[in-house]
């Protein structure tokens, strides 16, 4: 009863402040409704027999093991307001307006977005490297950026479940003991119908919302160039970022990327940069150092008496990360109070007792992997927990432990961007400006792949018998004697 009324609190104040404030919710609503879902956890726990040290010492590690996550958030929230004041995002909008079709604008961000993704291996740093300036680009073409938005999402999120060299696939294939090549083989097969189906929608959308015989670029780019100066140089920070995140932590190559921006401000933008500071009363120096540390740590903000204009710049900054921040931590709390106090796993009995043979197994672990991300919010954690859980249960089905791994990715891993206390839901949200309910509807890969893997599992593993002729240990390979450490850099 006390798993139940503590989960089910937490779960009540979320619908309730989403009810109460839908799309604004993950302005503040949601962030006071987690924490009063906290504070009755906390309450119930204590009641229950928990000591409040062993308690505090279960989120002290959680929230320490999410510090590398929100060192990330605040790096990404620093890099954004340089990119509007060294022109970047407005060289982005500018070149794309020029050049580019908005027919096409939907699917080539997609594209980009798995390609990129899967080569460096990080869903964060392609969010911020390519969702942000498309998303940005999208009100000049006359197009949506809640399209745009998912489009990124979905590709980055497809190449980091993949990429080779990505935490979560490493993370996956490790805590099952599966081997990469199977690991990758099978969520390729999983993924695939969601990939393609997005790709059409895309498409589809993109041609429906593109119109070229109406789009004129004039009036756009006489706008920009009225403000910035534009030029192929301001995309150096974006490869600074993209060269720097194959050889570094994600936190160092979005801060070298931010840094780098700055000072390519300070030789590029000197026009802008004194229209801005011209009441300041300090020379050239002091006016780029003013207005520098302004947009790395409140955001940049146009002030050309245009609102179109003033409106498509502006945000980022650090401070704009912070009710992010306040989220995860809320959020990291929780799972690790449900889980060192045991509710989770009293609730999961039931599901556990009910999963018996190969179809059932992936079934119950596909529901559980959606929902101890929504439970504990973070997807590293329920990676772990997700394996721990069922480890076992797939060994008795005599299911290959590519088809765990495969299963793992292919629900939980891949629904979190969906969830807006997740620490991926929350990340895009505060990166892209975009509410998580608002683009969701047109995530399709994310949603439709947990539906595919239970349809793939119903399809290939329906029958219960147990063969006799092969052993656990032939059949399911030696369990990993220790758990990879979890990587904090994303």
């Amino acid at each position: 009863m006390a798993a139940l009324v503590t989960i089910g609190g937490m779960v009540l104040m979320i619908l309730s402040s989403i009810v109460f404030f839908g799309e604004g919710a993950e302005d503040g609503p949601l962030q006071v409704a987690m924490t009063l879902g906290l504070t009755l956890a906390l309450v119930i726990a204590t009641a229950t027999g928990s000591s409040v040290e062993s308690l505090s010492a279960a989120m002290t590690k959680s929230i320490n093991s999410a510090l590398g996550t929100i060192f990330v958030l605040l790096a990404v929230g620093a890099l954004i307001g340089s990119l509007f004041l060294s022109g970047t995002i407005a060289s982005v909008i500018y070149y794309g307006a020029q050049y580019g079709s908005p027919r096409f604008l939907y699917i080539l961000v997609f594209l980009v977005a798995s390609g990129l993704s899967y080569a460096i291996g990080s869903s964060f740093t392609t969010i911020a490297a390519v969702g942000l300036p498309f998303v940005a680009l999208a009100p000049a073409m006359e197009v949506s950026p809640v399209i745009t938005a998912a489009a990124a999402v979905c590709g980055a999120f497809t190449g980091d479940s993949l990429g080779r060299i990505s935490d979560t696939f490493i993370l996956t294939a490790a805590v099952v003991g599966a081997a990469a090549k199977n690991h990758a083989r099978a969520l390729r097969t999983v993924l695939a119908p969601g990939w393609i189906a997005s790709a059409a929608l895309f498409v589809v959308l993109g041609l429906r919302d593109g119109n070229i015989d109406g789009y004129d670029s004039g009036p756009i780019l006489r706008a920009i160039e009225s403000q910035f100066s534009v030029s192929l140089l301001a995309f150096v920070p974006l490869l600074v970022v993209l060269v720097l995140s194959a050889r570094t932590t994600a936190f160092l190559s979005l801060m070298a990327g931010a840094v780098s921006a700055v000072v390519l401000a300070a030789f590029t933008q000197g026009d802008l940069i004194g229209s801005l500071m011209a009441n300041e009363g300090l020379g050239t120096f002091g006016r780029w150092a003013k207005l520098s540390l302004e947009a790395l740590g409140n955001g940049f903000a146009l002030d050309s008496g245009v609102d179109t204009l003033d409106a498509t710049f502006a945000g980022g900054g650090v401070v704009s990360m912070l009710t992010t921040v306040w989220l995860i931590l809320v959020a990291a709390a929780f799972g690790a109070l449900v889980d060192h106090t045991g509710m989770l796993k009293r609730l999961l009995a039931p599901l556990l007792a009910w999963a018996k043979g190969g179809a059932r197994v992936i079934t119950a672990s596909a529901v559980t992997g959606i929902g101890l991300n929504a439970a504990t919010a973070d997807p590293y954690m329920s990676i772990i927990l997700s394996s721990a859980t069922y480890r076992e249960r797939f060994m008795k089905a005599r299911l290959e432990p590519y088809v765990e791994s495969a299963t793992i990715a292919g629900s939980g891993s891949i629904f979190s961007p969906l969830i807006p206390w997740n620490v991926h839901g929350a990340f895009v949200a505060g990166t892209l400006g975009i509410a998580v309910l608002a683009f969701a509807q047109y995530a399709v890969l994310l949603w439709l792949t947990p539906i595919v893997l239970i349809v793939i599992g119903l399809a290939k593993f329906r029958r219960d018998e147990i063969p006799d002729a092969e052993t656990t240990k032939e059949t399911y390979g030696d369990e990993p004697e220790e758990l990879p450490e979890r990587r904090t850099s994303v």
